[in-house]
């Protein structure tokens, strides 16, 4: 509506009159719509009216005795009117719109995103020599084209797709997902930590080692060196065969920790902190903010200075150093014997629990009182079982 208004072209009249709720209704009777209505008092008024029916509006003010004037003009039309006698004006929107035009009829940019293993670079290259490059009019490059040369120059490209706004055009790459090659050398399972043998399945190669054994770390559990007859109980002279090794071993390890929690327990606490902001000129302090003294007992201080005034090699000799004073309050708590096994328990198994495979499956936890030879101390050791996969590949060359 306001832009159909805008290019019919309307104006704001001043009304005044001792009639002026009849010049309205008189208006409204004869089909002229009036719109953003405002009194200024008993004998004027401010509206808006197109610009055809202020003619009628004249025979209306006259039967009732008012009178009106244009204060504002706004439309289209007076627009350019207006501008009709501004050329330079209207030449140069004129050229900034077609110089506007002709900067975004061009591309000026090629950028490539998606790529993981692809050179950007060697796709701005390929897209070149399909057409697509800065300079060049965007009416004569063809996006389809530019996809299909790019599929062409890069077999491991999954999906391109070439989109053009304004002066810069966006090249992007979805690469295939190639799977990882896989080795072929020949390759011993062995033990990576020592353990009992609880389970053995071997899918390839042959074992050296039987369910109940135990075994050290580095051990070979299943070999890549296959002899026909050969195995754990003995190897029969015959061709050897190489392979890659493959099978589980699932073997009882057992992990231990240890921790400790005192009857009265001393120690230090963090506290408040301040911070005194000194600047150092020649080797004289002038302190900028802080208190005079420190305000703490007991405290630890970090100290952190910078130069601002330093360009490359070369700088004046001013610093700012920050001075941070934590105070340090000392604490003493005292437990029972009861309180002191169960913080000694959880922090022998918050000491073990990062060493614990993630696939491994607890089997059993034991708990132990070490003997301390101080009585406020209280140590634990903690014995934790778990079945776990313990092979591991180890290549090797053939003789």
């Amino acid at each position: 509506m306001r832009l159909l208004r805008y290019l019919r072209g309307y104006v704001t009249l001043l009304v005044e009159g001792r009639s002026l709720e009849r010049f309205i209704n008189m208006a409204v009777s004869r089909g002229i719509k009036l719109w953003d209505v405002t009194s200024l008092g008993s004998n004027r008024m401010l509206l808006r009216v197109r610009v055809g029916a202020v003619g009628a509006l004249r025979h209306i003010a006259r039967r009732t005795d008012s009178r009106f004037s244009i204060r504002e003009k706004r439309g289209l039309f007076f627009w350019l009117w207006r501008v009709r006698r501004r050329k330079a004006l209207c030449g140069g929107a004129l050229f900034f719109l077609a110089a506007l035009y002709l900067f975004f009829s061009f591309i000026w940019a090629v950028e490539v995103s998606g790529t993981r293993k692809i050179d950007p670079a060697a796709v701005r290259r390929a897209a070149t020599a399909a057409g697509l490059k800065p300079g060049v009019a965007r009416w004569r490059v063809n996006e389809k084209d530019v996809e299909q040369h790019l599929k062409e120059q890069f077999p491991t490209i999954a999906w391109v797709g070439v989109e053009v706004r304004g002066g810069k055009a966006t090249v992007r790459i979805a690469e295939k997902r190639l799977p990882a090659p896989v080795p072929s050398s020949p390759a011993h399972i062995v033990a990576r930590k020592a353990g009992l043998i609880k389970e053995l399945l071997v899918l390839e190669g042959q074992p050296l080692v039987k369910e109940g054994d135990t075994v050290l770390a580095g051990q070979v559990l299943i070999s890549g060196e296959v002899v026909p007859g050969g195995g754990e109980s003995g190897i029969v002279p015959g061709r050897l065969r190489y392979t890659r090794a493959k099978g589980i071993v699932r073997a009882r390890v057992w992990y231990e920790g240890y921790g400790e929690a005192f009857l009265v327990e001393r120690g230090e606490r963090v506290g408040r902190s301040v911070t005194v902001r000194v600047m150092r000129i020649a080797g004289r302090e002038f302190k900028i903010q802080g208190p005079e003294r420190v305000p703490y007992a007991r405290y630890r201080v970090r100290v952190t200075a910078k130069r601002p005034l330093k360009w490359r090699n070369f700088g004046a000799p001013v610093e700012l150093i920050n001075k941070e004073f934590t105070e340090l309050v000392p604490y003493e708590i005292r437990r029972t014997k009861t309180e002191a096994l169960r913080l000694a328990e959880k922090r022998a198994w918050d000491a073990l629990r990062p060493s614990l495979p993630a696939e491994g499956r607890i089997l059993s936890k034991k708990y132990a009182v070490v003997p301390s030879g101080r009585r406020e101390t209280v140590r634990i050791r903690l014995k934790v079982e778990v079945l776990e996969d313990i092979g591991q590949l180890q290549e090797f060359k053939r003789p």
